[in-house]
């Protein structure tokens, strides 16, 4: 299964992964890397949505960015058959707080971003680009680098529950596939401290942090994440 499949974070374009993409191309040559945007999912119609998505992306290996990555690990539980493994970059077992999982986003910040989601849609994103960036050397330049999918508010705004919903513990738990995360040091969305979390869950998995980047650690950093995913991908 030579097929790597990139998925982006929320609210966010394909075209943000093309570094990592074109990066993953240069260390494993024999690969090909497929870079796919979000669709439209929400979590009354999942099963249905998830098995769309799994039909859209190539047999193979999973990795996604933030929301791309909770789609990795769901994929990953529900067609092993399809897919071999999965990589999470800047991505949580749980993107927000629970009373048993604490490194993660607190749960009343995340209901607040979701209520100004709902509310002013379009300067949520500026807040957003602010979060994903900060803790960068040159956060300033790398905001203007990001782009936005064409999804519209709504798409947004369901894609944004999915997140706040979504528990991937119990799937990291038993999974038998390999897994992969990539953690950044000064991530302000996905604390770095959750690595030692992640590497309890499944004893099996790989973790790596990244001393200095944010949580646009793909975008910032595609050539490191490359080099993590190139080593773990020939070991296993």
């Amino acid at each position: 299964m030579n097929s790597i499949n990139l998925l982006p974070g929320w609210a966010l374009s394909a075209a943000n992964m093309a570094p990592l993409q074109l990066a993953l191309q240069s260390s494993l040559p024999a690969f090909t890397v497929y870079n796919h945007e979000l669709p439209p999912m929400q979590m009354s119609s999942l099963e249905t949505d998830l098995e769309q998505l799994a039909a859209s992306l190539e047999p193979g290996w999973l990795m996604g960015w933030s929301l791309g990555g909770t789609l990795a690990v769901q994929l990953l539980r529900r067609f092993p058959e399809r897919f071999c493994g999965a990589v999470t970059i800047a991505s949580n077992a749980c993107f927000a707080a629970r009373a048993d999982w604490p490194e993660a986003m607190p749960a009343d910040t995340f209901k607040a971003f979701f209520s100004d989601a709902r509310e002013k849609p379009e300067r949520i994103l500026k807040r957003f680009a602010l979060l994903a960036c900060q803790g960068s050397e040159d956060a300033r330049e790398l905001t203007k680098q990001l782009q936005w999918s064409d999804a519209d508010p709504l798409q947004r705004l369901n894609h944004l529950a999915l997140l706040g919903v979504l528990d991937n513990r119990i799937h990291l738990r038993r999974a038998t596939q390999p897994i992969l995360h990539c953690l950044a040091a000064q991530d302000a969305l996905v604390p770095a401290s959750v690595a030692a979390e992640l590497q309890a869950l499944n004893p099996q998995a790989r973790v790596r942090v990244h001393p200095e980047a944010s949580h646009a650690l793909p975008l910032e950093q595609p050539e490191w994440v490359a080099q993590q995913i190139a080593e773990w991908v020939r070991q296993t």
